[in-house]
């Protein structure tokens, strides 16, 4: 009997004393929780169907989400992605030796882009800007019927406000708007303002009015890849007409023009 006490007297003896954690450990714990939280939220409304909440905040969801923590999940199967969407600027500028207005070639601000990506696992954020656009516009651009499609490819001189865009695209819809023309609207403005921007830092000049379209290649096929890929691939092309220069709130032509030119710099001769 002796014995059996003195057992459970030492093993009594050996529990575990309580672990004190600092109060620097537990602010930091709950910092971190909550922040997770945040996070998970987030990420719900970003998925979640269209709803009030969603609506209330989507502006501030979507600037949460897009930089870094967007997935295109069509790189998986069943449907993964089988082509290369690139957005391309041209430019019209005023010659100030001849007086008149001159328009510049095309340029694919993506392959410029791209470059920040080649061998390097962590590329900054100026690696995929142009590649948002991209599908931000071919979505958008999709949900428009064919009269629509054909007014966005049509010029515009007064942009002020975006509401001649906005309402040649109610009009042919009938009068009524929606969430689709909003869209379709708010990535016009973005695009035309990132434009402005690569002409400015790209050509230098007086510029006038900016261009863009989309341009999709299509990809080989996996078992496919090791064949050499025809000179005259096809290619489809998303119109869109003229725009006035645009700068956006927010937007730094020197900023923008020494990332560019950093990135142009290898694709020179």
């Amino acid at each position: 009997m002796s014995s059996t006490l003195a057992v459970v007297s030492e093993s009594r003896g050996e529990l575990p004393q309580r672990v004190r954690i600092s109060p620097v450990a537990r602010g930091v714990a709950f910092v971190l929780v909550g922040l997770l939280g945040m996070h998970m939220l987030a990420t719900f409304l970003w998925n979640a169907p269209s709803n009030p909440v969603k609506e209330a905040v989507r502006s501030q969801v979507r600037d949460y989400i897009t930089p870094v923590f967007y997935q295109n999940w069509s790189l998986f199967a069943p449907n993964p992605v089988n082509g290369e969407g690139e957005l391309l600027v041209r430019a019209r500028y005023f010659d100030p030796e001849s007086e008149i207005e001159r328009t510049t070639e095309w340029i694919s601000a993506t392959q410029l882009e791209w470059s920040e990506v080649r061998h390097d696992p962590a590329p900054s954020r100026a690696s995929r800007l142009s590649s948002n656009l991209y599908r931000r516009l071919n979505s958008a651009w999709h949900d428009l019927d064919e009269e629509q499609q054909d007014i966005m490819a049509a010029d515009f001189d007064d942009m002020s406000t975006w509401k001649p865009l906005a309402e040649d695209l109610i009009e042919a819809q009938g009068g009524d708007t929606s969430s689709r023309i909003a869209r379709m609207v708010r990535g016009d403005r973005v695009a035309t303002g990132y434009a402005t921007q690569v002409a400015r830092a790209r050509w230098d000049e007086e510029i006038v009015a900016v261009q863009f379209r989309l341009r999709r290649t299509p990809v080989p096929r996996w078992e496919e890849r090791f064949e050499v890929a025809p000179e005259d691939q096809p290619q489809t092309h998303r119109e869109f007409g003229w725009r006035p220069v645009l700068v956006n709130d927010g937007q730094h032509d020197g900023s923008f023009a020494a990332t560019f030119r950093r990135l142009e710099e290898p694709a020179r001769p």
